[in-house]
């Protein structure tokens, strides 16, 4: 007798979600890129095409399944933040007991080839990480409001940070998504300054 076994379950494509099968780290480009298509994003350009994709083995790492519903608010965070004035490239943090944390980030300014690079200190690693910002961009920034929901139930869920920076007596308001609270909270913030300076060269 020839075992049963459940395509639902295999690796790669977990059990269905909002009308499609999950991804995990096993998933193959070609689950990938049927899973975008099956939320419309079926025209993307190559490097579009492969923000998203680095995005997801990232997210793959941190999540056992990845829903449609994580792609989705994941892949639309990235695509939007493609067309913003900052990018985040890479972030680390360290925090230890009794000592202030640490974070270094390295971010992209559109129009300046060379990558920016500063590190921060704070009462935690949202606070090191959004000082490590400040000062990598030379911009003066106070963040006015922060909060954070989580897109799904568990642990591993993606977090989506919302927040209110004022700018030269502005506020503007972003949100970023991410797997860490800290990441979405920096990718909101870069957002935040994106509309700025986007408010300022049309001002």
């Amino acid at each position: 007798m020839t075992p049963h076994t459940d395509p639902q379950r295999a690796p790669g494509l977990a059990r269905p979600t909002r009308g499609g099968r999950a991804l995990d780290r096993a998933s193959t480009r070609e689950d990938f890129d049927d899973a975008l298509a099956r939320l419309g994003h079926d025209r993307l350009s190559v490097l579009e095409a492969e923000n998203a994709w680095d995005a997801f083995r990232e997210l793959a790492e941190a999540k056992a399944q990845v829903t449609m519903g994580d792609l989705e608010a994941l892949v639309d965070d990235r695509l939007r933040a493609i067309a913003e004035q900052y990018q985040l490239l890479r972030m680390a943090t360290r925090t230890r007991t009794g000592e202030p944390a640490w974070a270094q980030v390295e971010l992209l300014e559109r129009g300046i080839e060379m990558p920016l690079m500063a590190e921060g200190h704070g009462d935690g690693p949202i606070d090191a990480a959004l000082r490590a910002v400040v000062a990598a961009l030379a911009i003066e920034a106070r963040l006015v409001a922060f909060s954070v929901e989580a897109l799904s139930t568990g642990a591993d869920a993606l977090a989506e940070a919302h927040v209110t920076v004022d700018v030269g007596g502005r506020h503007h308001t972003a949100e970023g998504v991410a797997p860490s609270l800290t990441e979405a909270g920096v990718r909101a913030f870069l957002r935040a300054l994106s509309h700025a300076r986007r408010a300022e060269r049309h001002a």
